[in-house]
Protein backbone atom coordinates (compact mmCIF):
# COMPACT_ATOMS: atom_id res chain seq x y z
CA UNK A 1 0.00 0.00 0.00
CA UNK A 2 1.32 3.41 -0.94
CA UNK A 3 1.48 6.08 1.70
CA UNK A 4 -0.79 8.42 -0.37
CA UNK A 5 -3.58 5.82 -0.53
CA UNK A 6 -4.24 5.77 3.23
CA UNK A 7 -7.79 6.76 4.08
CA UNK A 8 -9.26 6.13 0.61
CA UNK A 9 -11.41 3.25 1.82
CA UNK A 10 -12.78 5.46 4.58
CA UNK A 11 -13.74 8.21 2.14
CA UNK A 12 -15.34 5.74 -0.27
CA UNK A 13 -17.28 4.17 2.59
CA UNK A 14 -18.48 7.59 3.74
CA UNK A 15 -19.72 8.46 0.24
CA UNK A 16 -21.43 5.08 -0.13
CA UNK A 17 -23.12 5.53 3.26
CA UNK A 18 -24.36 9.00 2.29
CA UNK A 19 -25.66 7.70 -1.03
CA UNK A 20 -27.48 4.80 0.64
CA UNK A 21 -28.97 7.10 3.29
CA UNK A 22 -30.24 9.44 0.56
CA UNK A 23 -31.68 6.55 -1.44
CA UNK A 24 -33.43 5.21 1.67
CA UNK A 25 -34.87 8.65 2.48
CA UNK A 26 -36.16 8.98 -1.09
CA UNK A 27 -37.71 5.51 -0.95
CA UNK A 28 -39.46 6.35 2.32
CA UNK A 29 -40.73 9.64 0.87
CA UNK A 30 -42.10 7.97 -2.27
CA UNK A 31 -43.62 5.11 -0.26
CA UNK A 32 -45.29 7.54 2.12
CA UNK A 33 -46.65 9.60 -0.76
CA UNK A 34 -48.05 6.45 -2.41
CA UNK A 35 -49.72 5.46 0.88
CA UNK A 36 -51.35 8.90 1.27
CA UNK A 37 -52.45 8.86 -2.38
CA UNK A 38 -54.11 5.50 -1.70
CA UNK A 39 -55.92 7.00 1.29
CA UNK A 40 -57.04 9.92 -0.88
CA UNK A 41 -58.40 7.49 -3.50
CA UNK A 42 -60.34 5.56 -0.85
CA UNK A 43 -61.80 8.84 0.44
CA UNK A 44 -62.72 10.01 -3.07
CA UNK A 45 -64.45 6.68 -3.81
CA UNK A 46 -66.41 6.71 -0.57
CA UNK A 47 -67.48 10.35 -0.78
CA UNK A 48 -68.56 9.92 -4.42
CA UNK A 49 -70.51 6.75 -3.61
CA UNK A 50 -72.32 8.31 -0.65
CA UNK A 51 -72.96 11.53 -2.55
CA UNK A 52 -74.48 9.55 -5.43
CA UNK A 53 -76.80 7.91 -2.91
CA UNK A 54 -77.77 11.31 -1.48
CA UNK A 55 -76.58 10.46 2.06
CA UNK A 56 -75.25 13.79 3.40
CA UNK A 57 -74.36 12.36 6.84
CA UNK A 58 -72.25 9.59 5.26
CA UNK A 59 -70.60 12.16 2.98
CA UNK A 60 -69.62 14.20 6.05
CA UNK A 61 -68.18 11.10 7.78
CA UNK A 62 -66.24 10.03 4.70
CA UNK A 63 -64.90 13.56 4.20
CA UNK A 64 -63.73 13.62 7.81
CA UNK A 65 -61.72 10.43 7.12
CA UNK A 66 -59.59 12.20 4.49
CA UNK A 67 -55.86 12.45 5.25
CA UNK A 68 -54.84 15.49 7.30
CA UNK A 69 -54.46 18.53 5.08
CA UNK A 70 -56.39 17.04 2.15
CA UNK A 71 -58.99 19.07 0.29
CA UNK A 72 -62.16 17.27 -0.76
CA UNK A 73 -64.16 18.87 -3.58
CA UNK A 74 -67.34 17.34 -4.94
CA UNK A 75 -69.66 18.32 -7.78
CA UNK A 76 -72.47 16.97 -9.92
CA UNK A 77 -71.58 16.40 -13.55
CA UNK A 78 -73.88 14.86 -16.13
CA UNK A 79 -75.85 12.65 -13.74
CA UNK A 80 -72.78 11.61 -11.79
CA UNK A 81 -71.14 12.59 -8.54
CA UNK A 82 -67.51 13.57 -9.12
CA UNK A 83 -65.11 13.96 -6.19
CA UNK A 84 -61.49 15.07 -6.19
CA UNK A 85 -59.27 14.76 -3.14
CA UNK A 86 -56.06 16.80 -3.30
CA UNK A 87 -53.14 16.53 -0.90
CA UNK A 88 -49.87 18.40 -1.29
CA UNK A 89 -46.55 16.62 -0.81
CA UNK A 90 -44.21 19.21 0.66
CA UNK A 91 -40.44 18.99 0.70
CA UNK A 92 -38.94 22.18 2.04
CA UNK A 93 -40.25 25.06 -0.03
CA UNK A 94 -41.39 22.77 -2.88
CA UNK A 95 -44.84 21.24 -3.17
CA UNK A 96 -46.40 18.64 -5.47
CA UNK A 97 -50.15 18.04 -5.61
CA UNK A 98 -51.36 14.45 -5.38
CA UNK A 99 -54.91 14.15 -6.74
CA UNK A 100 -57.34 11.25 -6.49
CA UNK A 101 -60.58 11.37 -8.48
CA UNK A 102 -63.74 9.26 -8.37
CA UNK A 103 -66.92 9.39 -10.45
CA UNK A 104 -70.10 7.50 -9.55
CA UNK A 105 -73.46 7.59 -11.35
CA UNK A 106 -76.28 8.94 -9.22
CA UNK A 107 -78.73 6.42 -7.82
CA UNK A 108 -82.33 7.26 -8.64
Amino acid sequence: MHRGDRGMVTVETAFATLFLAGALALAILVGGAAFVLGQCQVTANEVARQSARGDAAAVARATADAPAGAQVVGRREGGASVVEVTWHLRLGSMSWPLVARAQVLEER
